[in-house]
């Protein structure tokens, strides 16, 4: 419903018309209806009427309250982001404005712990698809996670150590299985410290692994060179350029002078 100020500029309005259109003289014959989109002269323009509207209106348009417009925060389409805009309203809202600032340091502590976990459990569920391949030293891992996630390296110490605390990495278990898988494809001694050395492992583990597995190593290097070259007939003699070429291969091999010997 219109307000009173305005009904009266209406009103006054349409006086106006009237009067201005006493003076008008009737059309001969029969009452005819205007024309659309011709106006009767002397007629006042429409532009005319909203301008006396708006001059009584103008006042009272000035003095009502403008419309308070309403901040509504967009609905967050991930739960996380939720979460976290549902903290964030209950922390602004339950201090003081002089500790807005650590308040604000408390939120980014929160979220930054939030993203270290998830990058902790990345790291970790990658370093079980490994081991699951098979053992692997501490070393290993960490150069084969630190090249696949750079920017995570500086988290590989803690999730590697988890893992040891866990019984699910041990350097010590994979020396064992390195010293045994060795032995079983025919190598020597010599080529398997060295291999172990480049993966990282400690003198101590490897030490250990020699010491519990304690292969025969001469016979051990007499089965190679049976299996490369055959049977030798005891009675038989092996010329200087046939010991020469045995021994190469035992050498490539990995065996010592001492368990060469033996075998020849």
């Amino acid at each position: 419903m219109a307000d009173e100020p305005t009904t009266a500029a209406l009103r006054r309005a349409i006086k106006a018309i009237e009067e201005k259109s006493k003076g008008l003289k009737p059309p001969l014959g029969p009452k005819q209806p205007p024309l659309e989109g011709h106006r009767q002269k002397g007629s006042p323009q429409p532009s005319e009427v909203l301008a006396a509207v708006s001059d009584t209106c103008g006042d009272s348009a000035s003095t009502r309250k403008p419309f308070k417009q309403i901040r509504r925060r967009p609905k967050a389409s991930n739960p996380k982001a939720a979460m976290s805009n549902d903290l964030s309203e209950a922390v602004e809202s339950s201090i003081e404005p002089d500790s807005e600032e650590s308040a604000r340091r408390l939120l980014g502590e929160v979220d930054a712990a939030e993203i270290e976990a998830s990058e902790r459990a990345v790291l970790r569920r990658s370093a079980l698809n490994l081991l699951a391949q098979r053992e692997q030293t501490a070393f290993e891992l960490k150069q084969k996670l630190s090249r696949r996630f750079p920017e995570q390296a500086p988290l590989l110490d803690g999730v590697i150590e988890r893992l040891q605390e866990q019984d699910l990495q041990d350097d010590t278990r994979m020396a064992e299985a390195y010293v045994r898988y060795r032995v079983q494809r025919g190598q020597g001694p010599m080529k398997i410290r060295s291999e172990m050395m480049q993966k990282g492992l400690s003198g101590h583990d490897i030490d250990t692994a020699f010491r519990r597995q304690a292969p025969d190593w001469g016979a051990l290097a007499t089965a190679v060179l049976q299996k490369r070259f055959g049977d030798v007939p005891e009675s038989a003699r092996l010329d200087q350029k046939e010991r020469a070429k045995r021994s190469r291969f035992l050498q490539q091999r990995g065996f010592h002078y001492e368990h060469i010997s033996a075998a020849l």
